[in-house]
C-alpha cells in the first residue's frame, strides 16, 4: 500500500456548520500515512483551537482568545512534520523523549539537514519552531493521561517586550526559556538600492491592465509599512470616503508632509477577534499614519479605477445579482481583469513575479520604511552624527553616540514602532545596527517616483 504521509487538510466550512460543527469550520485536520483520521494529533489541534488548552494554562482554564487561524495552519504543518520524522524513525511522538529524541535526533536531523526537503541546514528559527509544538503535543498527552508526566528543562533569562504603549516596557522579565533551543543569530538588514527599487517599481507599474493599481499597492505598503494582508483586507472605508472627515495628524505643517490617520483591524497580525462574512480575519485595532498624497490617490482610485475593475465582474450578470455584488465587495483592491479582490498570496505574487532584486518582498519593505523613516528624522541630528562620524576610534559608550543612540530610540520607540504594531526590542537593535551602519548613505522617496510617473505621463499626453 502507498504511503501518503502525513497531510494537512480542511474540510468544507459548510458541510462542518451543517453537521453541528462550525465552531470547527476552519479549523485544520492532520491525515496520516494510511491515509486515515490522526485522531489523537488532531485532538490535540482542536483543543489548542478551541483555547481548551494551551501551554501557559495547561486545561486549567479556557483561553478566551485562542490562537488565529494563521498560527493554527502553523501548527498543523509543523506537528506533521513533526509526526512524520517520528513514523519514519519509529518513535511514539507522543512518548519520546525530549533531550535524546526531540533535541538530540529531530533537532540535530534538521539543523544538519538530513530532516529536510532539499538537504540543507534549516533555520533555527525553523528548528525551534518545530520542536516547540512537538513538545506541545507531549504536554497534552501528560496533561490528558495519556502518558507519564514529565518534566522540561529550563533556564532563566531577561525578556524586555519593548512595547510603545507601556512605560515600563524596557524594565527586564525574569522568564523560564527551554533548554536546548537553538540559538537564533541576529537579524541585519540589507536592502537593494533606491536605483533597483525605483527599477522594480517601474515593472510593476507597466504590468498590462493591472499595473496603476498593483503600484498604488506597493506604493501603500513601502509608504505606510503594512502587511500585505492588511493591504488585501484594505477596505473602502479604511480611508473615510469624504476627505472633508479625514483626520490630519499635522494639520500646522505643509500638505506635502501632513499624514491621516487611519484605524485598521482586518487581517492584522496579533489575536484572532473573529471572522467577518469576507473570510477576514479581525484582530487588534491599531492607528496608522498615511502620507496625505497617498490618501489622495487612494481616493481617485476609489471613485475611477475600482469602478472599472467592478464593472468586469459585473458584464453578463443579472440586476438583482449584479445589486447584491454590488453591495458585499467591499474591499478596496480590486484586479482590473477579473473585478475580484486582491489576496495576500496575490499580492506576494506580482511584488516577486516581475523580477525584483534578491530578497525583497513585502515584509522587507516594512523594515524598508523603518530604516527610511529613521534616516529621515535622524537628519534634525545632522550636527551630531558628523561629530560621530569624525571621531577616530569610535566607541559604542561614549556621551555623543550614547546621545545619538537615545535619539534614534526615541524615533524608534515613540514614531516607527506603533506604526509597525508588533515590532520586538529585537527589530529595535536591528534598527539600530543599520542606522550607525548605513547613516551615510540617503534613500530616495517614493513620492519623488509617483512625481515622475506624473510627469512622465504629462509629456506622453502632450
Amino acid at each position: 500500500m502507498p504511503d501518503y504521509g502525513y497531510k494537512v487538510v480542511y474540510v468544507d466550512p459548510l458541510l462542518l456548520s451543517d453537521a453541528g460543527y462550525g465552531a470547527l469550520s476552519r479549523q485544520p485536520f492532520i491525515f496520516d500515512p494510511e491515509p486515515g483520521y490522526a485522531r489523537l494529533p488532531n485532538q490535540f489541534l482542536i483543543d489548542r483551537g478551541l483555547g481548551y488548552w494551551d501551554p501557559k494554562w495547561r486545561g486549567q482554564k479556557r483561553n478566551p482568545i485562542p490562537p488565529s487561524r494563521i498560527s493554527m495552519k502553523n501548527y498543523a504543518r509543523w506537528l506533521a512534520n513533526a509526526l512524520e520524522w517520528a513514523d519514519t524513525r519509529s518513535i511514539d511522538l507522543m512518548r519520546c523523549d525530549y533531550a535524546s529524541d526531540l533535541i538530540g535526533r529531530y533537532q540535530q536531523e534538521m539543523l544538519k539537514g538530513i530532516w529536510s526537503a532539499d538537504n540543507r541546514p534549516l533555520a533555527p528559527e525553523t528548528v525551534n519552531l518545530r520542536v516547540q509544538i512537538a513538545l506541545e503535543f507531549q504536554m497534552w498527552a501528560a496533561d490528558k493521561d495519556l502518558r507519564e508526566p514529565f518534566s522540561i528543562p529550563t533556564t532563566p533569562t531577561t525578556y524586555i517586550s519593548g512595547r510603545h504603549d507601556n512605560s515600563r516596557s524596557h524594565e527586564g522579565k525574569i522568564v523560564q526559556a527551554r533548554k536546548g533551543k537553538v540559538k537564533v543569530n541576529k537579524r541585519t538588514l540589507s536592502f537593494p538600492s533606491a536605483e533597483e527599487i525605483e527599477e522594480w517599481r517601474e515593472r510593476v507599474r507597466q504590468r498590462p491592465v493591472v499595473g496603476e493599481t498593483e503600484v498604488l499597492i506597493v506604493d501603500l505598503i513601502l509608504n505606510c509599512a503594512i502587511r500585505r494582508e492588511e493591504a488585501a483586507c484594505w477596505r473602502v472605508d479604511t480611508l473615510p470616503r469624504d476627505p472633508k472627515e479625514w483626520q490630519i495628524a499635522n494639520p500646522d505643517q505643509p500638505e506635502e508632509t501632513q499624514s491621516v490617520i487611519v484605524t485598521i483591524k482586518y487581517g492584522v497580525k496579533g489575536k484572532q477577534y473573529g471572522i467577518d462574512e469576507q473570510g477576514d480575519k479581525i484582530g487588534p485595532e491599531g492607528e496608522i499614519h498615511i502620507p496625505l498624497w497617498i490618501a489622495k490617490r487612494l481616493h481617485s482610485y476609489q471613485k475611477k479605477e475600482r469602478l472599472l475593475a467592478l464593472t468586469q465582474r459585473l458584464k453578463g450578470v443579472k440586476p438583482i445579482e449584479a445589486r447584491r455584488i454590488r453591495e458585499t465587495t467591499v474591499h478596496l483592491f480590486l484586479n482590473s481583469v477579473t473585478g475580484l479582490r486582491y489576496t495576500g498570496d496575490q499580492i506576494y505574487a506580482f511584488w516577486s513575479r516581475v523580477q525584483g532584486p534578491a530578497h525583497w518582498s513585502p515584509h522587507l519593505g516594512r523594515d524598508w520604511w523603518a530604516c527610511r523613516y529613521l534616516e529621515q528624522r535622524m537628519k534634525q541630528h545632522a550636527e551630531l552624527i558628523q561629530q560621530v562620524l569624525k571621531t577616530p576610534s569610535i566607541s559604542m559608550e561614549l556621551p555623543i553616540v550614547l546621545a545619538l543612540k537615545d535619539s534614534a530610540m526615541t524615533v524608534i520607540q515613540m514614531e516607527i514602532k506603533p506604526q509597525l504594531r508588533h515590532a520586538s526590542s529585537r527589530t529595535t537593535e536591528i534598527y539600530l545596527h543599520w542606522l550607525f551602519a548605513k547613516m551615510r548613505v540617503p534613500l530616495s522617496m517614493t513620492q519623488q517616483w509617483v512625481e515622475m510617473d506624473e510627469k512622465s505621463s504629462e509629456e506622453v499626453d502632450a
